[in-house]
């Protein structure tokens, strides 16, 4: 049985497999390799994930959720009608999409995934991945951390070792990794990053700025309600990407907003020069984490000898130019940032699923874990220190101890309180669970020794287990996040039923009557808003009516010629022209 690997990316997601010793990026129906981490429900409950869910995303962000991958691992909920869904049920939902995409590409079920996570996830946050898998369907063999997996994917394979650093910029996280390659072996010697940096960041920046914009040239503010932020967010995303390759790229926006009945539209020209200014300070952070990981790792930029780029955002010429300039080399070309993380799972998956791959994986692990004790100072007793039983970037899997004892005379119990971090105040780091072991023998302080004895495990799972020395009693800690903790086999039995059945209805709406003429297969999304239109033209003035009724007609055009719902890029852009203008004349009605 064949295991695939699964990017589960923020903005974007991909399937890949090993094949006879190769290994590639399984697209879907569409022929596209990437799905969009974007999820969704039509105004009729039809589930939506990928490319359809991103199409609505503007014209209904009450029903769409972008990036979710952020909020892993928290009780964040996103509301769709009357139901609420946490991060990892959403993630379920994207990695159930991957899941079918595989089985029909290869023909076969498929049960069992190796899934990526950026290397500075939190416990939590890789225990909600793994639960996300599970609510899938999927049996998760193994969770490997991203910049590992692209380290994989780039095949550096040679007698002699080569340390690479491996910097990874993508939609809502960075991570950045120095690795050492020698032969089959890839071993990570350091990580460091920011699980709330990305893409998305640089998006949110260009809106603010496009906002100014249209304040500067219509001397009036945007409306802040939702569908529009949506349509300007989508504007912004659009105009980084259209800027990683042109100096010069124009926004037009119309419909987005008005002045009185008059409606306003945005049309201008932006350069490369304001993106990289607004970025700049952000950037600086990631090289400040480059350096971070290099001392870690007790190197220096000259003894790198390759840097590979990871994540779409890298395509940014100026990530490339002040990594170039702070390390004093070009970074590796070869391999699509977006794809690269994907293969790698691929290949550690073949690995564990018995295929010829010739890798062997050496991981470490992003955080320090500790506990909570009391240190004598000359000032007296301080609690609250953040005593590291395992530091930051041990390779694992790992087991380490500490021995302490007791900080008064006839203590009768001790609290474990369990943190993961860098901070020397252990409150101020996260906190991962306590236990605590009692009925300790009455004796002086620092008589009785307690060995803490921490075991992290190839998946990140950190079981805590404490014995005091003299009678041997014990206590015993599984870290789970509260919000995320193992679904029991009843409650995971039922999330994936509940899954099946959004699944179930996944159609495509078959339109047949006198506008088309003959039976067309046109996607949900685009039958929703055909259907608004042609209710709306009896209550449009003759301008807006003739203007609407032309946008119909080019958008029937574009769907017979765009061969049964294989959906065109110039239907896509009427598909959001009709959306914006609806959107509009909605808006003006209510006026």
């Amino acid at each position: 049985m064949k295991v695939v690997g699964i990017d589960l990316g923020t903005t974007n997601s991909e399937v890949a497999i090993v094949e006879n010793g190769q290994v590639r990026v399984l697209p879907g129906e569409d022929g596209d390799s990437i799905l969009p981490s974007c999820v969704g429900f039509s105004d009729t409950g039809k589930l939506l994930v990928g490319r359809e869910a991103l199409r609505q995303y503007a014209a209904a962000p009450e029903r769409t959720v972008k990036s979710i991958k952020r909020w892993m691992g928290t009780d964040h909920k996103t509301t769709f009608g009357d139901k609420e869904y946490l991060p990892h049920e959403v993630a379920a939902m994207i990695l159930r999409a991957l899941q079918q995409r595989a089985e029909k590409a290869l023909g076969e079920t498929i049960t069992q995934a190796v899934i990526t996570v950026p290397a500075y996830f939190t416990d939590a946050q890789r225990q909600a991945t793994k639960t996300a898998g599970e609510i899938a369907g999927l049996e998760v063999l193994q969770i490997i951390n991203e910049p590992t997996a692209a380290a994989l994917a780039y095949d550096l394979r040679s007698e002699e070792t080569e340390r690479v650093v491996v910097y990874d910029l993508g939609g809502g996280t960075f991570d950045v990794s120095v690795v050492e390659i020698t032969g089959e072996v890839t071993e990570v010697l350091a990580s460091h990053g920011n699980n709330r940096l990305g893409g998305d960041d640089f998006d949110r920046l260009l809106q603010l700025h496009l906002a100014d914009l249209f304040r500067q040239q219509h001397g009036v503010d945007l409306p802040d309600d939702a569908a529009t932020q949506a349509r300007l967010l989508r504007a912004a995303e659009q105009l980084k990407i259209d800027l990683s390759s042109h100096a010069f790229a124009t926004v037009r926006e119309a419909f987005l907003g008005s002045k009185g009945k008059t409606p306003l539209h945005l049309e201008i020209e932006v350069a490369r020069a304001d993106l990289e200014k607004l970025i700049h300070p952000l950037l600086v952070e990631t090289l400040e984490a480059i350096d971070r990981a290099l001392t870690d790792a007790n190197l220096e930029p000259e003894e790198i000898d390759r840097i590979i780029l990871v994540g779409g955002s890298t395509r940014i010429p100026l990530v490339q130019q002040m990594i170039q300039e702070h390390l004093g080399q070009a970074p590796t070309d070869g391999i699509q940032p977006d794809l690269c993380v994907a293969l790698g799972a691929a290949l550690q998956a073949g690995v564990l699923g018995g295929e010829s791959v010739d890798a062997i994986l050496v991981d470490v692990i992003p955080h320090s874990l500790g506990i909570a004790a009391a240190i004598t100072t000359p000032m007296g007793i301080m609690p609250d220190y953040f005593s590291a039983i395992i530091p930051r970037n041990s390779v694992v899997p790992v087991s380490r101890s500490h021995v302490y004892s007791t900080v008064f005379d006839e203590q009768e119990a001790v609290e474990i309180e369990v943190f993961q971090g860098e901070n020397a105040i252990a409150s101020e780091n996260v906190p991962l669970g306590s236990f605590r072991v009692e009925n300790l023998p009455p004796k002086p302080a620092g008589t009785i020794q307690i060995e803490v004895h921490f075991d992290f495990d190839l998946n990140g799972i950190l079981t805590v287990t404490s014995t005091e020395k003299g009678k041997g009693q014990q206590g015993t800690l599984v870290v789970n996040h509260a919000s995320i903790q193992k679904l029991s086999s009843h409650d995971l039995k039922q999330a994936r039923a509940d899954l099946d059945a959004l699944f179930e209805s996944d159609e495509i709406i078959e339109i047949s009557g006198e506008e088309l003429g003959d039976a067309v297969e046109i996607a949900p999304e685009l039958a929703e808003l055909l259907n608004r239109a042609r209710q709306a033209l009896p209550t449009l003035d003759a301008e807006a009516a003739e203007e609407l009724q032309d946008l119909l007609d080019q958008i029937e055009k574009a769907i017979r010629a765009s061969a049964n719902a294989n959906q065109s890029t110039e239907l896509t852009e009427l598909q959001a022209e009709l959306s914006d203008f609806l959107y509009y004349a909605s808006t003006n009605e209510a006026e």
